[in-house]
């Protein structure tokens, strides 16, 4: 059977649901608080404007008066919108007009205008304390001392390497961020509030990895093995993104084996 999109709910267990349906709303669409078109519209829904679509999630498979209840990206809260307004899908049957290109996530930015960009802000932030030189212009690293966590290594030189996406850009893509709007892949391509979202790694190292989860590549450094697969699990619910079953079941192996130790 061929790996279908789960998503991940891994709160206690491991259980996940299998087929996650999303509707494809309408430009024109209204989303409410109640199955009623005399509730409060919900006026600040974000639309995937890249795509020329917005995408909500659906948390109930049967209507309401004709409403569906859905999730909205993004946000705690959920709505309810009118059955003739949306286009009712799986989310791994989308058209292929959505396929994964990097261009599509803006990266090293400048996002706070301190002419520092995001890769060299990481490089920044993980140094050895005091390790850190910058250009003459100070904007750039030159120098420092970081350790990269999958292979255990030592590094001084910022060229050797990388700036990780831990849930790299094509697999957060094609695991639900085709979803989202420009300004959320731009986001998610430069995020600095979460330390282990970005982080730098030895070339080499990060190339092996490429975009494969959990049940295609782990750290050549086992001790890292287990935190590696938390915190992707993490990431992954951070920012509700599906899980493969072989993904899952990577996943649900490591923990039981990392408990065990």
């Amino acid at each position: 059977m061929t790996a279908r999109r789960v998503l991940v709910c891994l709160l206690l267990g491991l259980a996940c649901s299998v087929h996650a349906q999303i509707l494809e709303v309408k430009k024109d669409a209204v989303i409410y608080e109640e199955p009623d078109r005399r509730s409060r519209p919900l006026h600040d829904v974000e639309l995937t404007d890249d795509l020329g679509i917005y995408i909500v999630r659906l948390l109930e498979t049967k209507t309401t008066k004709g409403y569906y209840k859905v999730k909205l990206r993004g946000r705690e809260k959920s709505g309810w919108i009118y059955k003739s307004y949306v286009r009712r899908i799986e989310s791994d049957q989308h058209p292929k007009k959505v396929a994964y290109k990097r261009t599509l996530y803006r990266h090293w930015i400048d996002e706070d205008k301190n002419k520092i960009n995001t890769r060299d802000e990481v490089l920044i932030r993980d140094a050895r304390s005091g390790t850190v030189k910058m250009d003459e212009n100070g904007r750039k690293v030159i120098s420092g001392q970081w350790l990269d966590p999958y292979t255990g290594q030592i590094f001084s030189d910022p060229r050797e390497l990388d700036i990780d996406h831990f849930v790299p850009l094509k697999n957060a893509h094609e695991s639900g961020g085709w979803t989202w709007s420009a300004k959320r892949k731009q986001l998610y391509a430069n995020y600095l509030d979460d330390s282990l979202h970005l982080l730098p790694v030895k070339k080499s190292e990060n190339a092996s990895k490429s975009d494969r989860g959990p049940d295609e590549y782990l750290p050549p450094r086992k001790a890292y093995q287990c935190d590696y697969v938390a915190t992707w699990i993490r990431i992954k619910q951070d920012w509700e993104l599906e899980m493969t079953e072989s993904e899952t079941q990577a996943v649900k192996d490591i923990r039981k084996s990392c408990a065990g130790s």
